[in-house]
């Protein structure tokens, strides 16, 4: 053995928190060796803590974020300018001014004093970087200025719209000169000097000699959502009578429309349900409770919503409809301002048509309700109804309500009715026609 061996022989290892020790020889005597043991400590090594993970996750995030922060502050202008030109525009003129739509700065696209060129209409510029989606400024969708006012008795300057049942019939303008007085709640419709009135001059057109049985619908409870009366007007034939409630916001603009796109217009009289007063029409209903004075001052502000409609009509038949006494000034009223009447839940033997004929006011009777019952089946026998009854006595009315499912059904059974013989009419080409 080595002398380097001897004087430096390690014993086993010490444990981790010890300090090393080694065996020196101090004489090279083989016979009495003595020994001597030597510690010789070592530093203890630093404790490492193991770090949480929601503290790596911190770690990660200030990195990325750092990252994304220095990233950002080299090429952030650059990318915000490729991201403007790239992204589809839509320009619009709030002003009826041409729309310049310049290119940003840090494209080459366009210059500025190219901006004056953009005014021709036959002339569109597309800047680099990206699709355009542009929009003709309002100035072009604006309608042309109105014409001078027509004559009396004219038809108004409204251009046809032409859709599934073709382009709508012309109306007359409303107000008809003549034909309106200044009341006390508004406008309200009479009897012009030379025997006009609203019924007949309001009136859709109608070809008094055709012979086939005439089927007539009223849709009623409109204005009061304008989506569904849109709907109602742009997707029912104009033959379809549109019967508005009072209480619409929009009542004038709706009746306008709807008379613009050919249809007859009725005003719905609020009146006195039989489960009234759990079932309340509104503030202007017809009650039996009220005097005559304060009926007729309700039903005046009904009339004087809006001008252009040829009639009345109610839906219900409570108490009031039983009372002879404060009828007959509600139906006297209706006649002296030439307009007619329709009882939507009437009989030929209701007291209703009894008093009407006896003051010589204009009216019809709905025979069907079609849409007590809202679906397809049910309004389709409701309609087949209508058409037995039209076969049976020559005239037939249907009632309805702006439901989707009416306006639909409707709009389909009157494409069928031409090959069954059948014509559907307004209200006005059946009143006073039904058997009595």
């Amino acid at each position: 053995m080595s002398l380097l061996g001897n004087l430096f022989r390690r014993k086993k290892a010490p444990p981790p928190d010890a300090a090393e020790s080694y065996e020196i020889v101090d004489a090279p005597d083989a016979s009495e060796t003595k020994r001597r043991r030597v510690r010789i400590p070592l530093p203890p090594l630093p404790a490492i803590p193991r770090p949480s993970g929601p503290a790596v996750g911190a770690l990660v995030v200030v990195a990325g974020l750092t990252g994304l922060g220095a990233w950002l502050s080299l090429h952030g202008d650059e990318t915000v300018s490729k991201r403007v030109v790239q992204t589809p525009r839509v320009m619009v003129s709030l002003d009826g001014k041409p729309v310049v739509d310049e290119p940003p700065a840090e494209t080459k696209a366009a210059p500025k004093e190219a901006a004056p060129q953009v005014a021709e209409p036959a002339k569109e510029e597309k800047p680099a970087g990206g699709p355009q989606v542009s929009l003709p400024s309002l100035a072009a969708n604006t309608p042309p200025p109105p014409p001078p006012a027509a004559a009396a008795g004219a038809a108004p300057a409204i251009p046809p719209r032409t859709g599934r049942f073709g382009p709508p019939l012309q109306l007359k303008k409303a107000p008809e000169p003549g034909m309106v007085e200044q009341g006390p709640k508004g406008p309200l419709p009479i009897i012009a000097e030379d025997g006009r009135q609203a019924w007949k001059v309001y009136g859709r057109p109608f070809d008094d000699g055709d012979k086939r049985p005439r089927i007539a619908i009223v849709i009623t409870e409109l204005g009061l959502s304008a989506a569904a009366t849109t709907a109602a007007i742009q997707q029912l034939p104009g033959a379809v009578t549109l019967a508005f409630t009072p209480y619409g916001p929009k009542v004038p603009e709706l009746v306008e429309e709807a008379r613009a796109a050919g249809h007859e217009t009725l005003m719905a009289a609020p009146s006195e349900p039989p489960e009234f007063p759990r079932n309340d029409p509104g503030p202007y209903t017809l009650l039996a409770s009220l005097s005559t004075a304060e009926n007729l001052d309700r039903l005046e502000y009904v009339l004087s919503r809006v001008p252009g409609y040829v009639g009345v009509v109610t839906t219900t038949s409570g108490r009031f409809f039983a009372n002879e006494e404060q009828l007959q000034p509600i139906l006297t009223l209706l006649r002296r301002r030439g307009l007619l009447y329709v009882d939507g839940r009437g009989t030929p033997k209701s007291l209703v048509q009894q008093m009407s004929a006896a003051v010589g006011l204009p009216r019809a009777y709905g025979n069907r309700f079609l849409d007590l019952e809202a679906s397809r089946g049910a309004i389709d026998t409701r309609l087949a109804d209508l058409e037995r009854i039209a076969k049976e006595s020559g005239i037939a009315i249907g009632i309805g309500q702006p439901y989707p499912v009416t306006i639909e059904r409707i709009a389909r059974w009157a494409e069928t009715l031409e090959e069954k013989g059948l014509v559907l009419a307004p209200i006005t080409a059946v009143v006073d026609r039904q058997p009595q």
